[in-house]
């Protein structure tokens, strides 16, 4: 009996202690009303004062105020009228550090770069030494041999991308963001590689409500100089409109869809078009005291290029967080 009291007493002692120390903690006086069945599951109250759901919604907002790495896998499957275009498929890993810098008048500039690996490019070979990759089909589909077969060329490294946006979320919950998008030609792969430098604008407008976030991010970008003049220049002029959506169904979980909608003004007719639908759900949780978001979509192209072009993308998302920067 007496071996009984005792461990219920350091068990209260514990608790009291917990919630002591929670309460203690900056922004996260509102512990203090924890009941102690709910103070057994630590993992519900985060370090960073944000709650799962909060935290999942800030993830979703272009200007979020959380420090993250975005790891993006994409697995695509194509059709068209290329010879073996149905066959090919492609698996893409994007990562993706954002950090924004909170401002003294409320607002952020966030800083993102993307640094993507392709793996398994699928090709089309049309003149010596030079296989076609997608964007390069979008522009001479035309002139393109129908009876060649289409091949997966090798992995590689692509052009890194760059944005600098400012921006933020006013008190109505309306997001407003502007700033530029870059791509460097950083890649060495002759199948893909534009050898240009691009840039362009970019703006997000969306809105944060009680049930989630729902926004579109808008960029163009256009080649302003060529890695050699020597070298056949493409031109590139390519607008991509990013929605935003997510609603909230409590405990980290959201019903979501992030589709990329791509216009290539280079393209030829019938060549242009990428447009995706779909979605999927998102879990946000912790790995100890990191909070972690996971995503799965599943979008299917209504339109796509007719030569070669994407017709199903599955995408799995993972999204730590680094460090919240609104405090």
């Amino acid at each position: 009996m007496h071996s009984h009291r005792s461990n219920s007493s350091d068990t209260s002692k514990f608790t009291c202690i917990a919630l002591a120390v929670l309460a203690a903690q900056p922004g996260l006086a509102r512990a203090q009303d924890v009941g102690l069945e709910q103070a057994a599951d630590l993992r519900q109250v985060i370090t960073s004062a944000k709650s799962f759901d909060e935290i999942a919604v800030e993830l979703t907002n272009p200007m979020g105020s959380l420090s993250a790495v975005f790891n993006d896998f994409q697995y695509n499957t194509f059709q068209g009228n290329l010879n073996g275009a149905s066959d090919q498929t492609r698996l893409t890993y994007l990562i993706t550090p954002s950090i924004p810098f909170l401002l003294d008048n409320g607002k952020s500039i966030v800083l993102r770069t993307t640094f993507p690996v392709t793996f398994g490019e699928p090709t089309i070979p049309f003149q010596i030494d030079q296989d076609y990759a997608d964007w390069r089909i979008r522009q001479f589909a035309n002139f393109l041999p129908l009876d060649t077969p289409m091949r997966k060329d090798h992995s590689y490294m692509g052009d890194i991308s760059v944005d600098l946006a400012y921006g933020g979320v006013n008190d109505n919950g309306y997001i407003t963001m502007f700033g530029a998008a870059a791509v460097l030609p950083t890649s060495r792969d002759g199948s893909s590689e534009r050898d240009q430098y691009l840039l362009g604008p970019e703006f997000a407008f969306g809105k944060v409500t009680r049930w989630g976030v729902i926004g579109a991010w808008a960029t163009h970008l256009t080649n302003v100089a060529a890695v050699d003049e020597k070298l056949p220049l493409y031109d590139t002029n390519l607008t991509s409109l990013k929605i935003f959506f997510a609603y909230g169904l409590g405990n980290g979980w959201q019903i979501i869809s992030n589709p990329v909608i791509e216009y290539d003004w280079e393209g030829l007719k019938d060549n242009k078009l990428l447009l995706p639908i779909g979605g999927g759900f998102s879990k946000t949780t912790s790995i100890g005291r990191i909070p972690l978001k996971m995503d799965l979509e599943l979008f299917h192209y209504i339109e796509s290029p007719t030569a070669f072009g994407p017709e199903w993308l599955l995408t799995f998302s993972v999204t730590p967080v680094l460090s919240d920067r609104s405090r």
